[in-house]
């Protein structure tokens, strides 16, 4: 193979044969013939071009499903995640809805509890003696004695404990 130098020499050399009407003594580089007729072409450089660059129709058909069926599974697994992802909120979402009726049903629990122990408390209170005047002073502000019974004893178990 021939170096870039001397490529560049012969080319200077037919341009300046060209240029001065002589005919170039050495053979050029590229021949008229060169580009009317394809060269022919081997079948190792035919399976490369196939290989590398130039696909048939029926690669390229075959190729399409393959990118097809892999972009319909890429769809179908992203609608898997989706799908999954809704049923964890919607399990997180239902252990919510159940931890806050268990807390609501606790609550009632107390609150009835609070409640028969405040109307227990209230039949022994005596309105004579001196928590018993305190009490009406207290429950003046209240709907009713059982509702400041309620928070009295709320308020005491709270403090004690």
């Amino acid at each position: 193979m021939e170096s870039i130098d001397d490529l560049l020499a012969q080319v200077k050399a037919e341009y300046q044969e060209k240029e001065s009407g002589l005919k170039p003594e050495k053979q050029t580089l590229f021949q008229e013939e060169d580009f009317k007729s394809p060269p022919p072409v081997s079948s190792t450089y035919q399976s490369q071009l196939t290989s590398s660059k130039f696909l048939t129709p029926a690669e390229e058909n075959l190729l399409a499903d393959v990118r097809a069926e892999f972009e319909e599974k890429e769809r179908s697994e992203e609608l898997k995640r989706q799908q999954q992802v809704r049923e964890e909120q919607f399990r997180k979402e239902q252990q919510l809805r159940e931890q806050q009726l268990r807390e609501e049903q606790k609550r009632q629990r107390q609150r009835e509890a609070l409640t028969q122990e405040a109307t227990e408390w209230l039949k022994k209170l005596n309105p004579r003696s001196e928590e018993g005047r305190w009490f009406e002073d207290f429950s003046y502000s209240y709907p009713s004695k059982l509702e400041a019974a309620i928070d009295y004893l709320s308020a005491l178990r709270e403090t004690h404990g």
